[in-house]
């Protein structure tokens, strides 16, 4: 959790994009702890960075920001994303593929199977 004193209560930053993040537009995961764009009403505008649900089990509001979410489903968060794989080369040419290669014919590769 940040605790930079520099930051006001105003404009704490969202744990998922960063930005700031009003008091009145927020809360806190439940698995963090860090603060979140949450949009709490449905006429409310901005960014959602987050969800909150009723548990059944403890009768209770559950509030959890988009990275714990996606951890949770086994997801990358957008934040922890590693660099992209570098693009697979081509496979080694097959035998067959060689030998064509070479000059061999159609005909002549049939013959050698048999």
């Amino acid at each position: 959790m940040t605790t930079d004193a520099t930051i006001s209560e105003d404009a704490w930053p969202c744990s998922v994009c960063g930005e700031p993040a009003a008091p009145d537009a927020r809360s806190d995961c439940y698995r963090c702890g860090e603060y979140f764009h949450l949009r709490l009403t449905t006429t409310a505008t901005g960014p959602d960075c987050g969800d909150v649900w009723i548990d059944d089990e403890v009768m209770a509001l559950q509030f959890a920001c988009q990275n714990c979410l996606m951890e949770q489903a086994g997801e990358m968060a957008p934040n922890d994303a590693e660099p992209p794989a570098p693009e697979p080369q081509e496979p080694p040419e097959q035998p067959r593929a060689q030998r064509a290669a070479r000059g061999a014919t159609a005909r002549d590769l049939a013959r050698r199977r048999r």
